[in-house]
């Protein structure tokens, strides 16, 4: 049943089927489960764009602060 062989793998795979099992029985569309995934997606895509904005004002404020410095 189970093809991955990390307990991680595991867990998502179980995930998966248990997804599959309740869109095959009705209990959850296939539009609420792309809406989900969507919002994961565009979530995390935010973050990596608010991380790379602060890494880039805390790479310019300390280039500043050794600029003043010397």
């Amino acid at each position: 049943m189970f093809w991955a062989r990390s307990r991680t793998g595991r867990l998502i795979e179980g995930a998966a089927w248990a997804l599959d099992w309740a869109i095959g029985l009705g209990l959850v569309s296939g539009a609420v489960v792309a809406v989900v995934l969507g919002k994961l997606l565009l979530g995390g895509i935010l973050a990596l764009v608010a991380l790379g904005v602060f890494l880039r004002f805390k790479r310019r404020r300390s280039r500043s602060t050794n600029a003043d410095v010397e």
